[in-house]
């Protein structure tokens, strides 16, 4: 026998605490093949205590047995807080039965009440054939059960003897009641700080309480606060107290959809309205200023232009409209691009005043060019790169206009931009710095310009793809609107958008590629369809893997067996959409010989577990490689319970009865505010709304994946592993497998051999698609 022993060392900084190690025997060099993923395993980076925390494990091996897998969290209770030393008994523990027929299995993991933030996750898989095991060790972050405070008041401004009404809502992170029954504590402070009101141990129904009193005939003018206090969870907010009218009309700036540099003449309409509905006839006073201050060590007093005018708005009349012309405009902004609106209508009659105020800057683009649906990194293998760009005026109506998109192919320009950080071009000489520059002019492998017009607002193309050079890693593809050159004089520009794409290459015989990567929100309530496309060999079979993750929580995942057709889908995936080669010879257009475009729809019910965005990860196993994409929607705020509220008339006459019906889930506890809207029209930061409640939705969510690992051995050692553990990390999601695109990266080195460490400058993400390596 002979003894071997080893010496781990590792960064000081990100393993301050210590780390885990493991080794095992293995065979010579010839036993190290490359071997397919069998395993992937994801659960939250975030624990919260007595809460369900989902984990799922995915198996990719079709003859495997009936096994099991054991979950288990450590703490460290030690009194040395910056060590990992773990107690022997795991604070919770779990075991879970897989069949051998099961593919996917997901389930529930309940942490206890614990003292302490971090924990050691530790995951055991074993089968009863014994073909392989995992035995994982992840730190963990343990979250307290958290309580989310919302207080509510009827008005946002009160005057003296008025009753102020309001109600406290405790929620947990789930938007269900918080389990606090009592509210200890609850007072009311006048702007000196003073308590004018206060109630002790107040009942919660269902998380909610309700409170009022009424302010004195003198009470101290100024902001007011209530606060209440119950346990350690303590909250407050705000509303004044003023000696106001109640506005009778709201006064409303309708501006242009621009103001251009080069604009001859831009209106606004100022219209006033009565609370009933009716027009208000009076005088319009606008005064447009704009402010330039020099920034000096002793600034001089500022430059405020302004442009001052009268309008009536008579009984033919419904608005007043004020107008600039290009003059007046070039005054405002001889030095700063913006300039404020601020208007004094008065009723006639009454001399009753309101005031309304806009501000805004110039527009040195004719019209607005967008990036549309367009994703910024692509796998080559088989099928095109399908984008588009969005063409509109400034009022986001559709335009039809003529547009250069210029295709072209760069290689790698990082080994430039390295070498310029490493030597510097001060100390090259004249024959390195020339044959730097040839290696600069070669960057750009082909280029090729297209005139296009826009239709229905949209330019829609595609671009093929095949037979690519290994050494091309990016796609970019610039527009230009040719109808709008840039004026020296007027200071406009001509709208250009520059779309940049990461191209991976792979040497796998299927490619994948998510479609429909739109950047408008997702609707809740309904289904929403992913369409996957997939490049390969007719009547192909494998397993299509996704995950839907959001908040840090694996919302859905699946397998989708997929069998690719004998036809091309290739139109399918193309639609409308114009050819736009990059190169004169059209190379790329070529086939990839033996190849067809197949699609797979992945089906998500949308609801508000995943508002406000659910990330979609798509990978498949083929052979030693991994294919992954992955894309994150933007969902529409919703919630669980379902209200509704509304009158039984739009409109009625002083002193008639009128019905207002509230619909909710049974046994729901409804609270019930109803105010004049010239209340409303004073404001009120305190009302509870489905868009207040969507903000804190992405609070919470936040919560959860705030946090991020320091990965800095994969970034700087396998770009790619670092690309796929992001796609997970992002979404609080952690994962652990023997896929190629994390065990092909070797992160442990020999410390006695290891060659000098060279910083490289890293501009942009690729998609992931890795192979195996030797281990």
């Amino acid at each position: 026998a002979e003894d071997l022993s080893f010496n781990f060392k590792t960064d000081g900084v990100q393993e301050s605490m210590g780390f885990l190690a493991s080794w095992e025997e293995v065979g010579d060099s010839t036993d190290l093949i490359d071997t397919e993923g069998k395993y992937l395993i994801s659960f939250p980076r975030s624990f919260i205590e007595e809460s369900p925390e989902k984990i799922c494990i995915e198996l990719f091996d079709s003859e495997k047995s009936d096994g099991t897998i054991e979950t288990q969290v450590f703490i460290n209770d030690k009194e040395d807080k910056d060590s990992w030393i773990f107690g022997e008994s795991p604070v919770q523990k779990q075991t879970i039965e897989i069949k051998a027929e099961e593919k996917l299995k997901c389930f529930d993991f309940i942490l206890p009440k614990t003292k302490e933030s971090k924990g050691l996750l530790n995951i055991k898989v074993n089968f009863k054939d014994s073909t392989y095991s995992v035995n994982s060790f992840k730190e963990i972050t343990i979250l307290k059960k958290e309580n989310y405070p919302l207080i509510q008041t009827d008005k946002g401004q009160y005057k003296a003897k008025d009753d102020v009404k309001f109600r406290v809502l405790l929620v947990d992170h789930n938007l269900k009641p918080s389990e606090i029954k009592t509210i200890e504590e609850l007072w009311v402070e006048d702007p000196r700080n003073r308590r004018i009101v206060q109630w002790k141990d107040q009942g919660l129904d269902k998380g909610l309480m309700q409170q009022e009193f009424k302010l004195s005939e003198e009470p101290e003018l100024g902001t007011w606060t209530i606060n209440f206090k119950a346990g350690p969870l303590k909250e407050k907010t705000t509303f004044t107290v003023s000696e106001y009218v109640l506005p009778k009309f709201e006064v409303t700036i309708e501006p242009p959809a621009a103001v251009l540099r080069d604009t001859l003449e831009a209106e606004w309409k100022v219209c006033a309205k009565y609370t009933h509905g009716g027009s208000v006839k009076g005088q319009v006073k606008a005064n447009f200023t704009s402010t330039y201050q020099r920034r000096t060590w002793r600034p001089p007093p500022p430059i405020v232009k302004n442009i001052e005018m009268l309008k009536i708005v008579s009984a033919d009349d419904d608005c007043a409209t004020v107008t600039l012309n290009s003059e007046q405009i070039k005054e405002l902004t001889e030095k700063v691009d913006n300039f404020d609106l601020k208007i004094e209508f008065e009723e006639e009659g009454t001399g009753t005043t309101e005031k309304s105020k806009w501000s805004g800057s110039l527009v040195d683009e004719a019209i607005k060019l967008d990036i549309g649906s367009s994703s910024q990194q692509f796998i080559l293998g088989g099928f095109p790169y399908v984008a588009e760009f969005s063409v509109n005026n400034h009022d986001d109506s559709p335009r039809e206009d003529d547009i250069e998109v210029c295709v072209r192919l760069f290689k790698d320009a990082n080994e430039i931009r390295n070498l310029f950080n490493r030597r510097g071009i001060w100390s090259m000489d004249e024959d390195e710095i020339a044959e730097i520059g040839k290696k600069m002019v070669e960057i750009k492998y082909s280029s090729k310009c297209h005139q296009l017009r826009s239709e229905n607002g949209k330019i829609k193309f595609y671009v093929p793809m095949n037979n690519i050079p290994k050494d091309v890693t990016k796609l970019s593809i610039k527009a230009t609107a040719i109808n709008h050159p840039a004026n020296e004089t007027t200071k406009m520009k001509q709208p250009m958008r520059k779309l940049d794409v990461s191209l991976t290459h792979t040497t796998a015989d299927l490619t994948l590629s998510v479609k429909e990567k739109q950047r408008s929100k997702i609707s809740c309530g309904e289904d929403f369809k992913a369409k996957v496309y997939f490049s390969s060999k007719p009547s192909k079979e494998f397993d299509l893997h996704y995950h839907a993750l959001s908040k840090g929580m694996i919302f859905k995942s699946g397998s989708i067996k997929v069998s690719t057709e004998q036809t091309n889908a290739l139109e399918s995936l193309v639609g409308q959409a114009k050819e736009l080669s990059a190169s004169e010879s059209n190379n790329e257009k070529e086939s990839i010989e033996g190849k067809v475009v197949s699609d797979q729809e992945i089906i998500l019910p949308i609801d508000y577990k995943v508002s406000p965005s659910l990330k979609l990860v798509v990978f498949i196993n083929d052979g030693n490689q991994t294919l992954t994409d992955s894309h994150t929607y933007d969902v529409e705020a919703c919630q669980n319970h379902k209200v509704k509220a509304e009158w039984s008339e739009e409109k009625v006459y002083p002193g008639s009865p009128v019905t207002l019906s509230v619909a909710a889930e049974p046994d729901s506890l409804c609270a019930i505010s109803a105010t004049d809207k010239s209340v409303d029209l004073l404001g009120n930061k305190n009302k509870v709304t489905s868009e207040t409640i969507g903000k804190l939705q992405a609070e919470i969510g936040d919560r959860k994946t705030s946090r991020s690992e320091n990965y800095w051995e994969y970034q700087r050692k396998c770009p790619q592993t670092y690309d796929a553990i992001k796609v997970y990390e992002s979404t609080g999601i952690q994962i652990l497998t023997d896929l190629s695109f994390i065990n092909s990266c070797e992160t442990i080195t020999d410390a006695k051999n290891e060659p000098e460490y060279e910083p490289e400058i890293m501009h942009s993400a690729v998609a992931f698609s890795a192979g195996g390596g030797q281990i």
